[in-house]
């Protein structure tokens, strides 16, 4: 075995590393920042799916107020993301309700030509 064998597999080992390795430790280092950065009154989603505002907050717990006088207790580490505000209303972008003109052309049915 020579040094080009050892060379190959030095070099295998760092694209393991920034292929894999480093992107997995950066995003569970911002979902950590995510976590400890939670304030009350953050909409939220959980592993589980389901949505809530924060209540209360302390080490290791969450109270989320998941519908109107309904409030749960989630452990910290089961929050999957923060969910953006939405749009104001006057920045929502419309969509317009017609349907497209291809869409309202009838499909030639080539059994009953034949």
């Amino acid at each position: 075995m020579g040094s080009g064998f050892l060379l190959i597999i030095l070099v295998f080992f760092a694209l393991m590393y920034f292929m894999s390795i480093r992107p997995q430790q950066q995003r569970a280092k911002r979902r950590l920042e995510m976590i400890r950065a939670l304030q009350v009154g953050d909409e939220i989603i959980t592993e589980g799916g389901i949505y809530g505002e924060v209540k209360s907050l302390d080490e290791d717990r969450i109270r989320l107020e998941v519908d109107a006088d309904v409030e749960i207790v989630v452990a910290r580490q089961a929050v999957a993301a923060k969910v953006p505000p939405e749009a104001e209303e006057g920045e929502a972008e419309h969509v317009d309700d017609e349907v497209p003109a291809a869409a309202e052309e009838p499909v030639a049915d080539d059994r009953a030509a034949r």
